[in-house]
């Protein structure tokens, strides 16, 4: 028998005789095309280790949590008209919205649902890390401390600052899929991370069964945004924190950027407080004065967004631009080559039966949502992160 070739030459066996043959265009156009796809697939799904594009193909076979109807929840948002509010009750709209958003967030975001800033050279994964540290950074609380995570998505945020501080946090949510998804998470981690990682259904504007003057610091990863008085939250806060515990309020304020009488402002804020399921957005004087009115004594505020863009420099890679046209996406499914279509994909599907309707309105609805407010972002309107640290005072 002939040796062994070398190279891009495999032996047959035709007849009892090995033979040597060479590799085929065909051959070798497979093994590239297969090896981009590879590629593909990585960045596609790699842009956040959190990530979980599964939860698409989930959608597709299920329908959206809780059976949520789009329908029913665009006639909330009917009447609104740039910077202005909507009718119903917060609470409802909240729990509605992160039935339609939540798994559509892990599929293109990541377990974190909210923003940050990094450098053009990092992984999406280091703007999310930037602002947890930075929380539990302000929280100043050490393990075992109690720690109230007010509005806590599936329960990102909540275990970065277990992880920097050790703390006891529990977390609420007023969406009962986001608390069962946060606990199922959590439970595929060590012991010591469970012990400190706790959830709750709660409404917290009217939290119920905790109890008061008991915790050492309370935060607010961008979660404040879906009620049109924080005021009520911040009381809840209050009320349940210790004399001289910690408030870390991340922030959606209005910028000196925003124009209430430029059409385009106007729109691109609509389409930010339908697609987000949003309340009217305070301006920063605005937003101070509501967590001052909950009782608590203001003793650091800035834009955290624009103090990381300072630190970064030249290099920043702004908190909106993942949302809009780049030509670098760390993160595909949020980049408009991918979030934009989809819904026409996810809609042609639906046509035929095989994709529920709702999935493809829920698509739509966060293309809005994403369009309005990195376009706000852009043009310098809105921070979703200016950062409040509030002192319960202990007299």
């Amino acid at each position: 028998p002939l040796p062994c070739a070398s190279g891009s030459r495999n032996l047959r066996h035709h007849r009892g005789v090995h033979t040597p043959v060479v590799m085929g265009a065909g051959n070798l156009y497979s093994a590239v095309t297969g090896a981009l796809l590879a590629y593909f697939v990585f960045v596609f799904t790699n842009g956040n280790p959190t990530q979980h594009v599964e939860k698409l193909f989930k959608m597709m076979r299920q329908g959206m949590a809780g059976k949520e109807s789009v329908d029913a929840f665009d006639k909330v948002y009917s009447s609104v008209d740039g910077n202005t509010q909507h009718g119903a009750y917060d609470g409802d709209v909240a729990r509605s919205f992160y039935n339609l958003a939540t798994e559509f967030y892990e599929y293109g975001w990541g377990d974190s649902f909210h923003f940050g800033t990094r450098s053009r050279s990092e992984p999406h994964a280091k703007c999310i890390a930037n602002s947890q540290t930075f929380v539990a950074t302000k929280l100043q609380v050490t393990d075992m401390d109690r720690v109230l995570d007010m509005g806590c998505g599936i329960g990102g945020p909540l275990r970065g600052v277990v992880r920097v501080t050790g703390a006891n946090v529990t977390g609420l949510s007023i969406n009962e899929h986001q608390i069962n998804r946060a606990k199922e998470i959590t439970s595929s981690l060590s012991p010591w991370m469970q012990q400190r990682c706790h959830f709750m259904v709660q409404d917290y504007l009217d939290v119920k069964g905790l109890e008061e003057n008991a915790y050492d610091a309370a935060f607010y990863m961008e979660s404040s945004l879906h009620c049109e008085d924080r005021t009520k939250t911040f009381k809840e806060a209050f009320r349940l924190l210790k004399p001289g515990g910690r408030l870390v309020a991340m922030e959606y304020y209005l910028l000196p950027g925003w124009d209430a009488n430029n059409p385009e402002h106007k729109e691109l804020m609509r389409r930010h407080l339908y697609g987000n399921g949003a309340a009217k957005t305070p301006s920063i004087e605005e937003g101070l004065a509501q967590i001052r009115a909950a009782g608590f004594e203001i003793k650091e505020h800035f834009d955290l967004m624009k103090y990381h863009e300072d630190m970064y420099g030249n290099d920043a890679w702004p908190w909106w631009a993942d949302l809009q046209f780049n030509w670098a996406p760390h993160l595909l499914p949020a980049h408009p080559w991918v979030r934009k279509p989809l819904p026409y994909l996810l809609g042609a599907l639906s046509k035929i039966g095989l994709v529920p309707s709702d999935v493809p309105k829920a698509a739509e609805l966060m293309n809005e949502g994403g369009d309005g407010l990195s376009g706000l972002g852009k043009v310098g309107a809105i921070t979703p992160q200016y950062y409040v640290l509030g002192i319960k005072p202990k007299h």
